[in-house]
C-alpha cells in the first residue's frame, strides 16, 4: 500500500509543479514599468532656421513626444509621458536674454536658462503635466548671435522623469535643431569685423539694417582693367534687410584692412547681383580732368593710413538698394 501511495503522490504533485512554473513565467514576462517604457521617442525643430549676427532675434523650438508611428520621423508611439527637456545652447547664441514655454495641450511647464551651464531647462510642473504621446511644447527664446557666419546646433535631450533629468531617457528622431547665421545686421554708421580682422562700416543715412557678410567667389578676371592686385582681401556682401529704409543720398561702404602694399595695388571688383560670380572694376567717383562725377557705384576714397598701417577704401553705393557683392 505504501508503494501505491508514493506513486500516486508523485503523480498528484506534477500538476502543482507545472502550475507553479506557469505562474513564475507570467511574473517574469508581465509588462512592468521597464517594458511599458520601452518606446520613448521625441522630435524637435526650431523656427526660423536663420539668424542675423549681432542682431537680436527670437526663435521657437518645438519638442513633441512621438504619438502615432505614421507621424514621421517617429517610428512608434511613445508609451510614457515626457517630463524633462534640456537644450544645450551653442556659444554663438549665449547668453539667452529671455525664455518662455507654452503647450497647445495646456500642460504646465517651468522653463529657465542656466547661464553657467549654458542650457535651457524645462520640466513638467506635476506628473499630470508631462507631454503625453502626441503632445508638444514650444520653447521660445531670444538672443543676439555674437558671430556673423556659421551655424549653431541646439542639442536637445529629454527624459520621462520630472523635474530633473534622470530616468527614462528619450531618443530624438530628428536631426538636432540648427540655426544658420547669415551675415551681421548693421545700422547706419555701424561697423562689423570679419574673421581676419577686416572691418566694414556702412553709412550715408538710413534707418533699419543692412546685412553684411564676409566671403564669396566674385571674379573680375574678364574685365580689361583686371590685374594681379584687385578686390579686397576678403569679399564683402551687403544687402538691405527687411526693415531697411533708404533715406537720402548714396550709401557709403568703408572697408579697412591690414596693409599689404600701396593702396593703388587694389582694384574693386563689384556687382549688385548677390548670385553673380563675375563683376566689373569700379571707376573713381572723381575721374578728374574736369569730367563729371560718376554716379554710384564708384570708388570714393582709396588710401593707406600710415598711423594705423591700414588700407582704407570707401565706395559710394546706390541709396535705394545699397547692394554690394
Amino acid at each position: 500500500m505504501s508503494g501505491i501511495w508514493l506513486y500516486l503522490s508523485r503523480r498528484g504533485r506534477l500538476p502543482l509543479i507545472a502550475t507553479f512554473t506557469v505562474l513564475l513565467a507570467m511574473v517574469v514576462v508581465a509588462p512592468g514599468v521597464s517594458a511599458r517604457a520601452a518606446v520613448k521617442q521625441f522630435k524637435a525643430a526650431v523656427s526660423p532656421t536663420t539668424a542675423v549676427g549681432q542682431t537680436s532675434g527670437t526663435w521657437t523650438e518645438t519638442i513633441q513626444n512621438c504619438g502615432s508611428a505614421s507621424a514621421a520621423p517617429c517610428t512608434a508611439s511613445s508609451t510614457i509621458g515626457l517630463g524633462t527637456i534640456r537644450i544645450a545652447v551653442p556659444t554663438e547664441f549665449r547668453p539667452i536674454a529671455s525664455v518662455t514655454a507654452s503647450s497647445p495641450q495646456l500642460r504646465n511647464w517651468t522653463v529657465s536658462y542656466d547661464s553657467v551651464a549654458g542650457t535651457i531647462n524645462a520640466y513638467a510642473t506635476t506628473g499630470s503635466d508631462k507631454l503625453q504621446p502626441g503632445d508638444a511644447l514650444g520653447i521660445t527664446f531670444s538672443a543676439t548671435p555674437s558671430t556673423c557666419t556659421g551655424t549653431g546646433t541646439f542639442t536637445t535631450s529629454a527624459w520621462g522623469s520630472t523635474p530633473t533629468p534622470g530616468s527614462d531617457p528619450f531618443t530624438i528622431q530628428t536631426a538636432q535643431p540648427t540655426i544658420t547665421i547669415s551675415g551681421c545686421g548693421v545700422t547706419n554708421g555701424g561697423t562689423v569685423t570679419g574673421p581676419n580682422g577686416q572691418t566694414e562700416t556702412v553709412g550715408g543715412g538710413f534707418t533699419g539694417h543692412v546685412i553684411v557678410t564676409f566671403g564669396g567667389n566674385l571674379s573680375c578676371s574678364g574685365d580689361p582693367q583686371w590685374d594681379a592686385g584687385f578686390h579686397l582681401p576678403t569679399q564683402v556682401i551687403i544687402t538691405p534687410a527687411g526693415d531697411y529704409v533708404a533715406g537720402s543720398g548714396p550709401k557709403i561702404s568703408t572697408s579697412t584692412f591690414d596693409a599689404t602694399g600701396d593702396s593703388s595695388f587694389f582694384r574693386i571688383c563689384y556687382s549688385t547681383n548677390p548670385d553673380a560670380t563675375t563683376g566689373t572694376i569700379l571707376q573713381p567717383c572723381y575721374p578728374g580732368n574736369g569730367q563729371p562725377l560718376i554716379d554710384p557705384p564708384c570708388v570714393d576714397k582709396q588710401y593707406r593710413d600710415f598711423t594705423t598701417n591700414k588700407i582704407v577704401i570707401t565706395i559710394l553705393m546706390p541709396g535705394g538698394d545699397p547692394a554690394k557683392h
